[in-house]
């Protein structure tokens, strides 16, 4: 049986900001793809790329930044190829995004109603009352309490939780094929977090929405994701299946990554693992590996060779000239 095609297909995606100084290299040469109703956690630290590669597939990237090569299939279409206006019928129709701060992702100054009510007439063609009682039953569904009296208030009289779960509705009215959700309890407390993910990824579910879910917490995206990829100076440094990925990250970035969660099992009074320096200026990056200036292991070869790239259709690859023979823990106090 011939397997069905990827929902999302991103091959070879470079998105540069040009500037006076340089071409900063956010996005550089990235390839991967999601199947239908796939959750697929991209992880890594600030500057990494995760927004931007965001931003890239929703036709949202602004000058001075733009998208210099690759490709963005969706459903076999190439995005990149649209005019504004008709990325303009997808997004948020067929592709919908969360943004970290609900604040900014609602309008001020018209109610909640009035903005989830435009999303429906819009890209569904609803009438006004349709589209009201549609709201009324999708703000319900975030469990927003009384829905028909918040229905008429305005953002700031939501508290940020709530505020997210407007957002989560407003992202979910037309029930997209896949949603992307760009750092969505970032602003939340823990509580709070825990409550949107749930919320999130079970309407999600339910409606048979492919997940991205972009965020710095590996915490979340074990819990929820089924594939994970780790992004490192606008590359995919290593991916793989969840559980896999976390117990044997291959690359040494990952491993730091991970050996600075504190975790609940360990009652140990060692230090958290640090990984040392910062990310590299995407003006000039590292010649060869990128993460060799901060890598505990790095060799003359890391310095002057790059590694191969994530790049293929395994469902397990890291970019690194000797993944997996590292152990971060044992080595850490020869360091």
């Amino acid at each position: 049986m011939t397997p069905d095609p990827p929902l999302l297909d991103v091959r070879d995606l470079r998105t540069y900001f040009l500037t006076d100084s340089g071409d900063v290299r956010a996005v550089d040469g990235i390839s991967f793809s999601m199947s239908k109703g796939e959750r697929l956690g991209v992880v890594g630290e600030s500057g990494s790329g995760k927004s931007v590669t965001a931003a890239s597939i929703m036709g949202l990237i602004e000058p001075p930044g733009s998208v210099v090569g690759g490709q963005i299939r969706f459903r076999g279409q190439d995005l990149l190829r649209l005019s504004e206006r008709e990325m303009q019928k997808i997004r948020g129709r067929e592709i919908a995004i969360i943004f970290q701060d609900p604040m900014t992702a609602l309008d001020p100054v018209f109610t909640v109603g009035s903005q989830l009510t435009e999303t429906l007439r819009i890209h569904r063609g609803m009438s006004r009352q349709e589209a009201r009682t549609v709201a009324i039953d999708t703000l319900a569904d975030v469990h927003i309490p009384s829905p028909e009296k918040r229905f008429k208030d305005y953002p700031h009289q939501f508290s940020g939780g709530m505020r997210q779960r407007v957002v989560i509705a407003m992202a979910l009215l037309c029930d997209p094929a896949l949603l992307i959700a760009d750092e969505p309890t970032t602003a939340l407390d823990v509580t709070s977090q825990a409550q949107v993910m749930d919320l999130m990824l079970g309407l999600a579910d339910d409606r048979g929405t492919a997940v991205m879910l972009i965020t710095h917490d590996l915490g979340v995206v074990a819990g929820f994701c089924e594939n994970v990829q780790v992004m490192y100076a606008g590359e995919i440094i290593e991916r793989g299946p969840a559980g896999q990925l976390y117990a044997n990250p291959e690359h040494p970035y990952t491993r730091g990554l991970l050996e600075s969660v504190p975790r609940l099992d360990d009652d140990s009074q060692t230090k958290l693992y640090s990984i040392r320096g910062v990310a590299p200026s995407m003006i000039q990056p590292p010649r060869g590996c990128r993460f060799w200036p901060r890598c505990d292991y790095a060799t003359d070869k890391c310095v002057s060779e790059r590694p191969r790239s994530c790049c293929g259709d395994s469902p397990k690859e890291c970019a690194c000239h000797f993944a997996g023979q590292f152990n971060l823990e044992t080595d850490r106090a020869g360091v």
